[in-house]
């Protein structure tokens, strides 16, 4: 008896086992395949989205690296899927693939450094977007040594410098170097150091930890209490000064420079307010007219 395909286009039967026949042709299976296929992944993709937004434990970056990951991996068993009904030899797709990427890794050695930088990175987790990281010293030195990471991709990772310049560093450059993270998630508080020299008098040393202490008192962006208070610290004598070094913490890193500017700004004040001098190197042309007594001498 000739089948129902063999039947077309003259006679067409509408039953199960027609339609069963049809549907296991080669071209129709892969369409099907295709055609429920393609919905499939966008649904999973979509409910994969929604378990990452609901849940906390992964860092943003590493769910961007799994989903794109897996996003690869769906389309991939469709179309290879899809081939296969075709009669098309998917194990030699697969093993010519697999030979082009080892050409294509031997050829591209370099971006191949970057994205297995960029593997470890997601891994390892020195920074995660949105933290404030020091840069490397090669680009930190052209477009502000800070920066805010808004990125974290296989290949490269952006950062938004402290000048507003959005950065594209290779993933290989922040793996080589160490990486100073001021955002990271445990005890944010940050110290701040301002050294200055002090003229070494007792009266005026006294009187300069008196006003340091009382500015650091007055502004809100200065821990008062943890991890530890503002303290003012006489480090050592200077060849004409006394060192003295203040040390405070500010709960995060864009705090810090607000917060020191404000410092500065309140000691000169203050200072010359309440007649409190801070030391200088004297230069004494011999052959001048000036006396020494007049210079304190």
């Amino acid at each position: 008896m000739p089948s129902c395909l063999e039947r077309l286009p003259n006679s067409l039967e509408p039953t199960y086992s027609c339609a069963t026949e049809i549907v296991a042709t080669g071209p129709i299976s892969a369409l099907l395949i295709l055609i429920i296929g393609v919905p499939l992944i966008k649904l999973a993709k979509r409910y994969l989205r929604r378990l990452f937004d609901r849940t906390d434990t992964l860092d943003e970056s590493i769910e961007n690296f799994i989903f794109r990951i897996a996003g690869v991996a769906m389309w991939a068993i469709v179309l290879l899927t899809a081939a296969n009904e075709l009669g098309i030899n998917v194990t030699g797709i697969v093993a010519a693939l697999g030979i082009i990427g080892l050409a294509v890794a031997f050829a591209s050695q370099d971006t191949m450094e970057n994205i297995i930088a960029g593997i470890f990175i997601i891994i390892d987790r020195p920074f995660r977007e949105g933290d404030r990281i020091l840069l490397p010293k090669k680009i930190g030195g052209l477009y502000s040594s800070w920066g805010d990471v808004t990125e974290i991709g296989l290949r490269s990772t952006r950062v938004r410098s402290t000048d507003g310049v959005m950065l594209t560093i290779p993933n290989k450059l922040l793996t080589k170097e160490a990486v100073a993270n001021f955002s990271h998630r445990r005890d944010m508080e940050l110290r701040v150091r301002i050294r200055l020299g002090l003229t070494p008098t007792w009266g005026n040393v006294t009187k300069a930890e008196e006003i340091v202490k009382d500015i650091a008192k007055n502004h809100p962006d200065i821990c008062q209490e943890k991890p530890k208070p503002p303290e003012a610290v006489l480090r050592d004598f200077g060849d004409q000064d006394v060192i003295m070094e203040i040390r405070y913490y500010v709960a995060n890193p864009k705090k810090m420079r607000s917060s020191k500017s404000f410092f500065v700004t309140e000691i000169l004040r203050r200072f010359g307010e309440e007649k409190v001098t801070l030391a200088f190197p004297v230069r004494i042309n011999m052959n001048s007219d000036v006396k020494l007594e007049d210079l304190g001498f």
